[in-house]
């Protein structure tokens, strides 16, 4: 994973200076069917999966937050 923040920011960089982006990240758990929101406050509460068709699948309540390099990414 350590590549792959990596290879996002450094595409950020070498794109035009007048350009600005907006990375927001999240980390979650899926396992025996549970999903767990590894950066939320609360461990022990369950969150689901849901379908839009127009946006497609994500997880209710997951928390997320604003990044603005790799080394913030480096939680584990």
């Amino acid at each position: 994973m350590s590549r792959c923040f990596d290879s996002i920011f450094s595409e950020i960089d070498s794109m035009a200076k007048d350009i600005q982006f907006l990375v927001w990240a999240s980390y979650l758990e899926i396992y025996k069917e549970n999903v767990w929101d590894l950066l939320s406050s609360n461990h022990k509460e369950k969150l689901m999966l849901h379908e839009k068709k127009d946006s497609g699948v994500y997880v209710k309540d997951l928390s997320s937050f604003i990044v603005k390099s790799a080394d913030e990414l480096q939680w584990v």
